[in-house]
């Protein structure tokens, strides 16, 4: 892949990200005056049901589309006959099973909840498909039009519309399936992908051997995601799982948007580069570096204004919230860096040390929330922090050994992003509190606060780059000179070094 194509897909992907975290918030704010927390709490273990079939029933098929090095119209038809017919397996295994995750959730609800979602693991398996072609020949601009028009129809349009109609959960339901399946059929229009018949075995051979894999890799990561949900869901009430539940939303949602977006972008950039390791080394720092600082600036802004933050996108009767914010959020730059190393294996199909790491670290978090569980959710939101953080290590460690990167060139950016989330934090918090004690209405604490970590990130940023006379940590390291340059020589400020 071209590097226009790979800078072209960031810009569009960022400004789909902007569009995409825009409404999120904004639906987010809407949907949780108009529904109460046992809806978002039901909804979680419908989402928690499902995917521990969507896993299996996609089979990593758009990832195996991406990655597979010469693509023909038998490959595209292999994967669409059997992403419909293990979608369409699953579904009625799920409906099979539906009556045992009611009994083990408490949730006698949950059947019929499931018995109209469970067609995501259709509608949602065919639908990413024809993005991942899109991806696949440098699209991204397509892509990243189709999936914002998806989200704002689906949410905005389908699920807003029957909120205010009192639809309670069934709005999520159906805002959900409408925006997958108008992401589908535009997908396809716009695609127009070929198919072939009749389809080799060795089609679908490909698909089985890539995809059972990483959709093996894909199951652990899930577990991994959602044991406090499994523990909350079974230990707690339906409420509290909806307090949790948004308290993650609403730190992971900002950094999730903006990693999805370069994910969906660097995993084929990465993968064109597989040949060439230390391109794809410098490629990997600089994307962990982003990351990371991403990633630690907002939520560490997030963590440090978690009232505010909770009064204002979720409203005064969730406030029970903000102490699992404010902890909680502590665990999503850790979990987004090794999302970046994630990336790094899956663009090399390093897939069998992946899934190796994940198994033996899910036993460790299983360890961690169970002992945290009787001590309330604060102290849930902690184990997650530190599960995630012993991740962390363990990941960049695999990458340094599987793609050749030195570990002190690996730990760079994760001390830059820790040195920025620390410097965010210590603003936003004294910005919080010099308001606070000003008496000032909410809108102008948390636009003093917005603009204290903000000014700390161009401040921390500069110094970790430039410097100060003598000293500049990250400059030392190829990849962030790199970047350096680029962006001064975008401001004109300096000619590009070569």
């Amino acid at each position: 892949m071209k590097a226009a194509q790979v800078f072209s897909g960031l810009g569009w992907s960022a400004l789909a990200t902007v569009a995409n975290a825009m409404a999120q918030f904004a639906f987010l704010a809407v949907l949780a005056r108009l529904l109460d927390a046992e809806a978002f709490g039901l909804m979680a273990m419908a989402i928690i049901t499902l995917r521990f079939a969507s896993y299996f029933a996609q089979l990593g098929f758009a990832q195996a589309l991406i990655q597979k090095p010469v693509l023909d119209a038998e490959d595209t038809s292999a994967a669409v006959l059997m992403a419909a017919g293990l979608g369409l397996a699953f579904y009625l295994a799920v409906l099979l099973a539906s009556p045992l995750f009611a009994i083990y959730f408490r949730a006698p609800e949950l059947p019929a909840v499931l018995a109209a979602f469970g067609w995501s693991l259709v509608i949602g398996t065919l639908a990413g498909l024809p993005n991942a072609l899109l991806r696949r020949a440098g699209r991204f601009k397509a892509a990243a039009g189709i999936e914002t028009l998806g989200y704002l129809i689906g949410y905005g349009g389908v699920g807003i519309t029957l909120a205010m109609a009192g639809a309670g959960v069934w709005s999520l339901v159906a805002a959900t399936l409408a925006q997958q399946a108008l992401t589908g059929v535009l997908g396809l229009a716009v695609a127009r992908p070929a198919f072939g018949w009749p389809v080799r075995r060795a089609s679908f051979a490909h698909l089985w051997h890539f995809g059972s894999r990483y959709s093996a890799i894909g199951f652990l990561e899930f577990i991994w995601a959602n044991v406090e949900t499994l523990v909350i869901g079974r230990v707690f009430a339906k409420a509290d799982l909806g307090v949790f539940n948004r308290a993650i939303t609403l730190t992971n949602l900002p950094v999730e948007q903006a990693v999805g977006a370069v994910g969906k972008v660097m995993f084929p950039a990465f993968a064109s580069l597989a040949g060439e390791p230390r391109r794809l080394g410098d490629a990997f720092c600089m994307l962990l570096l982003a990351v990371g600082v991403a990633g630690a600036a907002l939520a560490c802004g997030i963590a440090a204004a978690s009232a505010d933050t909770v009064a204002l996108l979720l409203g005064a009767r969730w406030a029970a919230a903000a102490p699992v914010v404010a902890v909680v959020a502590f665990a999503v730059p850790p979990m987004f860096l090794y999302v970046v190393c994630g990336i790094a294996l899956d663009s090399v199909a390093a897939l069998g040390p992946k899934l190796r790491l994940q198994a033996a670290l899910l036993v460790v978090k299983l360890a961690l929330v169970a002992a945290a569980a009787a001590a309330g959710l604060v102290a849930i939101a902690g184990a997650v922090v530190a599960a995630e953080a012993i991740r962390l290590v363990f990941g960049l460690r695999l990458v340094g050994r599987i793609l050749g990167v030195r570990q002190l060139a690996c730990w760079a950016p994760v001390a830059a992003s820790a040195v920025v989330g620390v410097a965010v934090y210590v603003a936003v918090a004294s910005g919080a509190t010099a308001s606070l004690a000003a008496g000032w209405p909410l809108l102008a604490r948390v636009a003093a606060e917005a603009g204290a970590g903000t000014l700390a990130l161009v401040v921390s940023l500069w110094l970790l780059v430039a410097g100060v006379p003598g000293y500049a940590p990250l400059a030392r390291f190829e990849s962030v000179r790199t970047l350096h340059g680029r962006l001064l020589a975008a401001l004109h400020l300096a000619p590009v070094q070569r």
